[in-house]
């Protein structure tokens, strides 16, 4: 009798429970060497093709490459996250290949390519100068061997998963802001050892201004460091609903940059007391986005070779967002740009569950995505506007999510 009560209570847990969710992480440094830097630009400030900062020679930390590899039976989902400002179309398609030239063992299907955002990285995008050619294959090769190491690295993990805010604003005066930080904490099932932290947060990496003459990761080297040191692992940071949202200061400084890197670490590593588990199987699904480039300027930085983005013969761009499912309360969406808070926290309130990571700019640099109907209505503002494929895109992409996470 008692036997038939065991297997009757084995059966009526979910499965999930039980799943043998892996993970392995790798990083790399991606600092170009000197002689790459003197063929080689910082991204980020100014309107394309103007104030290029090219030949930095000096660096105030060095920028990395962070590998996820997630795997639950036959589904993998896999991040490559670059310090760098946005990343190309063609260097995500030669990354991606490579990768299928060395191994079998990673779907590059589901293998997302993403930037943290740092306007003190190299500009893969190729708009404000661009990276060397040594440079661009070096990383293409080291991107590659990162996510195998990753895979080859992955063991059987607990998730546990929090939630905090921090002080964010919204640049361009809305009330409106996603202050949130989702932090996933992945720690080795049998020791209990940390093996990587995942922090979902919304704010340019901006600290340092258009002046800046050294290579960095801005705030989140510091965020990365504390947080490393204190708790142990890696730390995978990826950016959120960051196309309007900032840290308000005027001190545009190492110094400071540090400082607001170690708040938020803090902050995060408070956050871990209130932890919860994530039980679930890993599930994967795909959301296909394509749609019209009108901006002018967009299309003749594309048809002149100065900005790597796809285009079909009707000016369209086509990508594919992937929305991740760990269990019943957690969810992760890829997103292709810069989404402003009035289109991003809609979406982000309507996927599933408690714990939403919501990552931008993850296979592919469109820019930013502005709801229609703020579209050129803020007074003394267009810098968000002159960088969007379309007015209209923010409303197709919010559609089409919507309607394919409901």
């Amino acid at each position: 009798m008692k036997t038939l009560s065991f297997i009757f209570v084995f059966l009526c847990i979910p499965q999930f429970a039980f799943a043998a969710l892996k993970i392995g992480v790798w990083k790399e440094n991606i600092t170009p060497t000197l002689s790459e830097r003197s063929t080689s630009c910082m991204g980020g400030y100014g309107l394309p093709l103007t104030n290029p900062r090219c030949g930095i020679t000096d660096a105030h930390d060095y920028l990395s490459l962070r590998a996820l590899f997630m795997a639950n039976n036959d589904t993998q989902f896999s991040l490559l996250v670059f310090d760098t400002t946005g990343v190309g179309d063609a260097l995500i398609n030669d990354i991606r290949q490579r990768v299928s030239m060395l191994t079998n063992k990673v779907d590059v299907d589901n293998l997302i390519i993403a930037a943290t955002h740092t306007h003190a990285g190299l500009d893969y995008q190729g708009i404000w100068g661009g990276i060397g050619s040594e440079y661009r294959s070096r990383i293409v090769d080291i991107a590659a061997r990162a996510i195998i190491q990753a895979q080859s690295t992955a063991q059987g993990v607990k998730i546990f998963a929090a939630q905090t805010h921090v002080p964010i604003s919204n640049r361009r005066g809305w009330g409106i802001v996603d202050d949130s930080v989702t932090t996933l904490f992945f720690d080795n099932r049998k020791t209990d050892q940390p093996i990587a932290t995942l922090v979902n947060l919304s704010a340019h990496p901006t600290i340092l201004d258009g002046n800046n003459i050294q290579y960095s990761s801005d705030y989140i080297d510091s965020l990365r460091t504390n947080i490393e040191r204190e708790r142990g692992g890696m730390v995978i940071f990826v950016n959120g609903i960051l196309g309007d949202a900032q840290f308000s200061t005027t001190e545009r400084t190492i110094e400071k940059a540090n400082e607001i890197g170690k708040l938020v670490a803090n902050t995060i590593l408070e956050s871990e007391k209130a932890k919860q588990r994530v039980m679930g199987t890993l599930n994967v699904s795909t959301i296909t986005f394509t749609h019209p480039v009108s901006n002018t300027a967009i299309l003749q930085l594309q048809q002149s070779g100065a900005l790597d983005i796809n285009l079909d013969d009707k000016n369209q761009i086509s990508v594919d967002l992937k929305y991740v499912k760990i269990g019943r309360y957690t969810s992760l969406l890829t997103f292709p740009g810069e989404a402003l808070s009035r289109l991003g926290l809609p979406i982000k309130y309507n996927m599933r569950g408690k714990y939403h990571l919501f990552i931008g700019l993850a296979n592919a640099s469109y820019g930013y995505f502005i709801p229609s109907d703020e579209f050129g209505q803020i007074p003394g503002r267009n810098t968000e506007e002159r960088f969007s494929m379309d007015k209209y895109a923010g409303d197709e992409i919010k559609r089409i999510i919507d309607s394919s996470i409901k």
